[in-house]
């Protein structure tokens, strides 16, 4: 059977083909305008840290501190990691634990009352921009609340001012009555009690120089100090199972006698290569409130199996750093600040290295100078000069046929 096209219908059917293949050239054209025939990547500042994770073992040289009042409470009365001269009063030590909360209490109600004796020759005084106080309050809050899951005291008591001081200082700025008059009488009464609760006591004087700490931990006779320095990492592994020793019940605390202290510790010898004697190294504790500190590499032993012995020397001396003993720690070796480039894009050109950039449809050959590399990518050095690679460059990590001037059509 034939089917009859008149002319009416060959011309709707070549139009409706015609209109067809000009939307699929449209569409590809638009695809073509729209791709991109290279991979790239954006040229970003890193700052990368060249970090060994270990175990250390905290060596100080460190007598303890006793009392002939062995049934007492001991109270400090001198900060962690303060230094002492010879004579100086570090601790008192009460007859029952009553007096000695009292004590304290007194020391509290005495900066209580300092504090506000200088807050009411504040009442009246103002400002003209109190909105200005409202970052002040956020950061005291911020700071309060992160103090108060410490451990350390001083700090919460800080803390808590600096917070209350804060508030206290822009109510005055809006012109709020602060009363303290009746504050104050309440804080003096509350001392005249404590004073006569807080009494028979002896006081504790240092022997002799050094750093005060008001805590023992029963390690402080596990190494001979003044063999530090010869430890092997099998001496150093030891340390790590070691037992408390027992501590006699006189000791109230100890003196930290020489300025430098070590951290003892096993690497690993595959990453010990940047680790070299007499070089400072960052260290970062970080589990504890210390961060970051600043130590010198004063040994480094033979490879035994798979590991070297490192002995690292810190003459900080702080509440922090004061209590530390078995920690893990970070030892930054190196800290590379610079543009992160991802290998595949480095090339080799007449000698030079560098990578190809686009900018718009134009392709340039930019140079690079490497500061540090990982089997995936390298920093490279930032240079003030337009024919080195900079920040936010789009680097070309895939592609073919580059060459500096070409245009991307």
């Amino acid at each position: 059977m034939k089917i009859k096209i008149n002319k009416n219908q060959a011309k709707n059917i070549l139009l409706a083909v015609s209109g067809i293949f000009i939307i699929f050239y449209f569409i590809y054209q638009v695809v073509q305008m729209n791709s991109n025939p290279y991979t790239t990547e954006l040229a970003l500042e890193r700052d990368i840290k060249n970090v060994v994770s270990t175990k250390a073992f905290v060596i100080r040289d460190e007598e303890y501190l006793t009392t002939d009042n062995t049934s007492g409470t001991v109270v400090s009365i001198a900060e962690d990691g303060k230094r002492v001269a010879r004579g100086d009063d570090v601790a008192v030590v009460f007859q029952n634990a009553d007096s000695a909360a009292a004590y304290v209490r007194i020391n509290e109600l005495k900066k209580e009352i300092d504090y506000y004796n200088q807050l009411k020759n504040r009442v009246g005084l103002g400002t003209n921009a109190p909105s200005s106080y409202n970052a002040l309050i956020n950061n005291a809050c911020i700071n309060f609340i992160a103090a108060s899951r410490g451990e350390i005291g001083s700090e919460y008591h800080e803390a808590l001012t600096d917070f209350r001081d804060a508030v206290t200082t822009r109510q005055l700025a809006i012109g709020e009555k602060v009363s303290v008059d009746a504050k104050l009488a309440a804080l003096e009464a509350e001392l005249i009690s404590s004073q006569t609760i807080a009494t028979g006591y002896t006081t504790v004087s240092s022997p002799n120089p050094g750093y005060y700490i008001g805590s023992v931990d029963g390690y402080e006779k596990v190494v001979d100090y003044n063999e530090v320095k010869r430890m092997n990492c099998a001496d150093i592994e030891a340390l790590f199972s070691k037992q408390k020793q027992n501590v006699s019940g006189n000791v109230m605390g100890k003196l930290v006698d020489n300025f430098d202290w070590y951290l003892v510790c096993t690497v690993p010898y595959d990453e010990s290569g940047d680790i070299v004697v007499n070089k400072t190294v960052t260290v970062n504790v970080p589990n504890t409130a210390v961060g970051e500190i600043k130590c010198s590499v004063v040994s480094k032993g033979d490879k035994e199996g798979d590991s070297v012995p490192v002995i690292l020397k810190c003459n900080i001396m702080n509440r922090n750093v004061a209590n530390l003993r078995i920690e893990d720690i970070e030892i930054v070796v190196d800290d590379y600040v610079g543009i992160r480039i991802n290998n595949k894009a480095i090339r080799e050109v007449d000698g030079v290295k560098g990578v190809y950039v686009q900018r718009g449809n134009i392709i340039s050959f930019k140079k690079i100078n490497i500061l540090y590399s990982t089997e995936d990518y390298s920093i490279i050095e930032k240079v003030d000069d337009s024919s080195y690679v900079r920040q936010y460059d789009s680097i070309i990590t895939e592609g073919v046929d580059l060459y500096d001037g070409k245009v991307v059509s």
